[in-house]
């Protein structure tokens, strides 16, 4: 994965990852947006994890309903079978083109990677469902029901004691999204250990030194909030490994 380069065509899909699945064109975190980004070709899909008010994940961004969902109230307010029949289309930026579109378990993304096995999901676990339900119970939720997929899905947060259960648990792949590029000095990233490190393109050094970290040396670094294809190159360039996007085929449009 080390060293990809930018072609002068289309991108290499191998680099990029799915953020919400195919976020521009279908309701992030639904079914149909991670499939859809699969179809498209990628590799690797990116997921966000809250939980329900009786502690069971869901995939689903936010800790309020509206800008999903177009209702209010709180995914910590309603039992996970209640929230299983909540549309989770996006009505302010899509309509009610895909009102049928409902909020997902996380079991449906081992039916996803059962039936994709050269996919990889980074299962991001928001940091907000922490007070709700503990380090503990969050990464234990997640591992019971994603332990027949382990080698295909890397548990990450910005939270990095989450990171750190996660590691000590003996989950195989880890990630830890940095606050600031400073931290990969911390003993909390170190005693993580990850194999993934997502860092927002913004926070990352331009100069040749942003590889001196010993964690960069073996951790693979991916940059989040990459839209177009002359900032992409750019950070490969960079030795940047691989690319988060909401914009896939802005990407992999030939130029």
């Amino acid at each position: 994965m080390k060293s990809a380069k930018c072609s002068d065509k289309s991108m290499d899909i191998n680099v990029l990852v799915a953020h919400r699945g195919f976020q521009a064109k279908y309701p992030e975190n639904t079914t149909l947006s991670l499939t859809k980004a699969i179809e498209l070709g990628v590799l690797f899909i990116e997921l966000d994890i809250q939980f329900s008010l009786d502690k069971l994940p869901i995939i689903y961004h936010d800790v309020t309903l509206q800008r999903v969902s177009g209702k209010k109230g709180s995914v910590f307010e309603q039992n996970r079978d209640d929230l299983l029949e909540i549309p989770a289309y996006e009505p302010e930026r899509l309509g009610d083109t895909f009102i049928d579109q409902t909020i997902a378990p996380l079991e449906e993304l081992v039916d996803i990677l059962y039936n994709n096995p050269q996919v990889t999901a980074f299962v991001e676990l928001k940091a907000e469902s922490i007070v709700h339900c503990g380090r503990d119970l969050m990464i234990a939720q997640v591992q019971r029901i994603l332990s027949s997929v382990a080698e295909q899905t890397v548990l990450m947060s910005f939270d990095y004691e989450l990171a750190n259960i996660a590691q000590k648990s003996g989950w195989p792949l880890i990630g830890v999204v940095l606050e600031r590029w400073s931290d990969l000095t911390s003993l909390a990233i170190k005693t993580a250990d990850p194999d993934y490190i997502f860092a927002d393109h913004q926070i990352i050094p331009e100069d040749d030194t942003m590889r001196h970290s010993p964690l960069l040396q073996d951790a693979i670094l991916v940059a989040y909030e990459v839209g177009n294809k002359a900032l992409a190159c750019s950070l490969l360039d960079r030795s940047v490994d691989m690319l988060e996007t909401y914009q896939l085929e802005n990407l992999l449009t030939e130029t």
